[in-house]
C-alpha cells in the first residue's frame, strides 16, 4: 500500500494530508461533499462564522451517514430523535450567539 500526500482545500483552508493511494478518490469526494454542504449552509444566511458553519456541516454529514448505515436497524427512530434534538440545541445556541 503506497501513501500519497494530498493537498486539500476545505472551506477555503488548505490542508496537506497523507492517504493511501487507493483512498485518494474517496477522500476527494468527501472534501467536495463537505465544501458543497458548508456552502449551502453559508448561503442560507442563518449561520455566520466559519466555526459555526463547520459544526453544522459536520452534524449534517454525520446525520446523513447515520440515516444510511442504520436505516434497517430498529433503533433508527431513536437515533433520529437524538440527532434532531442535537440539531435543535445547536440552532438555539447559534441563535443566542448571534444575538450577542
Amino acid at each position: 500500500m503506497s501513501i500519497e500526500q494530498v493537498s486539500l482545500d476545505i472551506m477555503n483552508v488548505n490542508f496537506t494530508i497523507n492517504t493511501p493511494s487507493e483512498e485518494k478518490d474517496t477522500l476527494l469526494q468527501a472534501v467536495d461533499m463537505l465544501n458543497k454542504k458548508s456552502a449551502a449552509i453559508k448561503e442560507s444566511g442563518r449561520i455566520v462564522g466559519s466555526d459555526k458553519i463547520a459544526i453544522m456541516t459536520a452534524l449534517n454529514v454525520v446525520h446523513d451517514l447515520l440515516k444510511i448505515t442504520l436505516k434497517d436497524d430498529l433503533a433508527i427512530g431513536e437515533f433520529e430523535r437524538k440527532i434532531t434534538d442535537m440539531n435543535n440545541a445547536c440552532q438555539k445556541a447559534l441563535a443566542r450567539l448571534e444575538q450577542n
